[in-house]
């Protein structure tokens, strides 16, 4: 995805300057002068990619994405970060996450209406065209809706009406949800199964079957999720590669199991999760003791310690020491366990590595396959693609479990396989865990944080400068 973004950059002014959807966009290339070739077409949702990563102040899997949608739950821990007291007037980083969705849901809707128009472009490139910015559509809403529950919903219909959107009231998120699965269904008949070295990073019907999958869990049609993740199992094209930790050696991106990631490149597209999951100096060890980092996550010592003997995960996840030398415990911060090499880049400087984000992958596949089909009764389907999961973390075949205790292994086995990966929060929220998961996760080794947790925290607030341009928009319940 390199290629992609790096020319989205360029094409990037028709979106940049919209500092929010009720501001009209001043576009330095006007959009009715472009979209007149499949070049146009291309470079156009190469624009709509973009907003995956973002740029400062509109980060999103640059930096504040990926980490909130990972922290402050059940698996990772800032040491001492105080009480999460989140207002409206006070979101943290939602302000930043709710104006760069809003962008690409922008660009890809803005996409999506020249590209239909436009009689220059061919059919072949028009069909995929369309499915990369409708895949990428519901991809911006799949993480809207979750931070935030219900939404504007612009579409290619009234993405251009900068004065009605002025006083757009929210749409109920189970409706946005029809709509992405609408998008989803078109993005997976009109895309390619893969694409050539010079096109990787793009959406897939692959990718796209599998974020459609992850809709039907989230409002509970199980019959559909099963079905969904059937059809990428049954199709062939995804693996379980054979090791773990090769799953994320930075020889090894695009391998055979990832579905959808980000392609960061040091020097040029630069990414910082490697910084937060690292050990930081504190630990006495070379390259960490040398490096600046300027913050730290490390697990919570109940995940640590969940971990089977057996599991061969567990060492690319957790961390104790490296090439034989034992870190130094962290007393003050009460820390004697890090994150493990599934993140680390040691020639990395401290926001700058080619670490690349795994949103989609066929482990997380195989586990939603096996999710749903459990609430279906299809006992066969569940236990064979969980224990295929299990399997190459070497664990024995789980076996006799009643329907709940399965869903409990679910829960378990989800948090071992995508540690990290940006799927943890939803996951809690969507099976009605969250924040409560957080509280008991972090009661004994953040007491002050665990007392901070608000019910009502499942959602993000609304920033409180959005309700003021549109207040319309309302605000969610309990800020």
């Amino acid at each position: 995805m390199k290629k992609i973004i790096l020319i989205a950059i360029a094409f990037a002014s028709f979106t940049s300057c919209q500092q929010s959807l009720t501001e009209e966009p001043k576009s330095f290339l006007s959009p009715e002068q472009f979209f007149k070739s499949d070049q146009d077409a291309i470079q156009g949702v190469n624009g709509a990619y973009y907003w995956l990563v973002g740029s400062y102040p509109n980060r999103l899997f640059q930096q504040e994405l990926w980490s909130v949608l990972d922290e402050n739950c059940d698996v990772i821990r800032s040491p001492h970060p105080g009480p999460l007291n989140l207002t409206a007037g006070s979101p943290g980083s939602a302000p930043v996450m709710y104006s760069g969705l809003y962008k690409g849901i922008y660009a890809a809707n803005l996409v999506i209406d020249k590209v239909t128009k436009s009689p220059g472009i061919s059919p072949e490139t028009k069909k995929r065209v369309l499915g990369e910015a409708k895949f990428l559509r519901a991809l911006f809403y799949y993480y809207l809706t979750g931070l935030f529950g219900d939404a504007v919903l612009y579409t290619e219909s009234n993405y251009a009406n900068i004065d009605a959107s002025k006083t757009f009231p929210r749409t109920p998120v189970a409706d946005i949800r029809k709509q992405m699965i609408a998008d989803l269904t078109e993005a997976a008949a009109g895309l390619p199964a893969t694409y050539t070295i010079a096109d990787k990073g793009r959406a897939t019907s692959g990718a796209a079957l599998a974020l459609l999958t992850k809709v039907y869990l989230w409002t509970k049609d199980f019959p559909k999720a099963e079905e969904t993740a059937l059809k990428i199992k049954t199709a062939g094209n995804y693996i379980l590669l054979d090791d773990y930790a090769s799953v994320f050696s930075a020889s090894n991106e695009f391998n055979k199991e990832s579905i959808f990631e980000i392609d960061f490149q040091t020097d040029l597209l630069n990414s910082y999760q490697h910084a937060f999951y690292s050990p930081n100096n504190t630990v006495g060890v070379e390259p960490f003791k040398s490096k600046p980092w300027y913050r730290s996550y490390v697990p919570y010592h109940t995940f640590a310690n969940s971990f089977d003997p057996k599991d061969k995960r567990k060492a690319a996840i957790i961390a104790t020491g490296y090439n034989g030398q034992a870190f130094a415990p962290d007393a003050t911060n009460k820390v004697d366990v890090w994150f493990g090499p599934k993140w680390w880049r040691l020639d990395a400087g401290e926001r700058n590595s080619g670490l690349d984000i795994y949103l989609l992958r066929y482990a997380d596949v195989l586990l939603m396959l096996a999710e749903a089909a459990n609430e279906n009764g299809h006992n066969d389907v569940a236990f064979g693609a969980l224990n295929e999961v299990r399997k190459r973390a070497g664990l024995d075949d789980a076996a006799g479990l009643s329907q709940d205790q399965f869903r409990n292994e679910i829960y378990q086995e989800r948090a071992w396989e995508l540690c990290g990966e940006g799927h943890r929060r939803f996951d809690l929220a969507r099976w009605g865990k969250y924040p409560q998961a957080a509280v008991t996760a972090s009661a004994t080794e953040e007491p002050e944080l665990s007392a901070s947790y608000k019910p009502y925290y499942v959602l993000l607030p609304i920033p409180a400068t959005e309700v003021q341009k549109n207040p319309a928009l309302g605000q969610n319940t309990g800020y």
